[in-house]
């Protein structure tokens, strides 16, 4: 099955009643044979330039699903129906602007991802090694003596700074 737009427009002088009725007829035409379809009624609006003298029309849009011939039936029966003033039937292409886009986005969103896998490696194998060296200079480092040994210099100038009398 295919998908399918038709928009047509019905003359405004049509009652409410008998516009819903060609509307329900016309898409039975896609039911009975094994479709599916939804009309949406866009209501009455200016017309860009006359159609049997009238200045306005009520829009219909109709999306369908349906086999490959029902599109020249639903056209045929437009055609004799006196109250269509235009229609054109349409059938849906996939948008490959669309897929493109949808492709883009998900290389995109598999780059950041590889990225950030990246970035985490990164600072796991940076921590790693932090902690390498800092177990690998705790080995190098000797432990430092328990007191402080002063050397003889410093011992000889400590008291005699000590005993001389401030000047004033």
């Amino acid at each position: 099955m295919t998908e399918y737009e038709v928009l047509y427009i019905i003359s405004p002088k049509l009652e409410d009643a008998a516009r819903d009725e060609l509307i329900e007829r016309f898409r039975n035409v896609v039911v009975n044979a094994g479709g599916s379809a939804e009309a949406v009624k866009w209501g009455v609006r200016k017309l860009a330039y006359k159609i049997n003298f009238m200045s306005e029309g009520f829009y219909v849009l109709m999306n369908f699903t349906a086999p490959e011939d029902i599109p020249a039936e639903l056209e045929r029966q437009m055609r004799i129906t006196d109250a269509v003033m235009r229609f054109i039937v349409t059938k849906k292409v996939d948008n490959k602007l669309t897929r493109a886009e949808e492709a883009r986005k998900a290389k995109a969103a598999e780059k950041a991802a590889a990225a950030a896998k990246a970035r985490e490696e990164a600072a796991a194998l940076a921590a790693q090694q932090a902690e390498e060296q800092a177990a690998q200079a705790a080995e190098e480092t000797p432990a430092a003596p328990a007191e402080e040994q002063v050397t003889e210099e410093a011992a000889a100038e400590t008291p005699a700074e000590a005993t001389e009398p401030a000047a004033e």
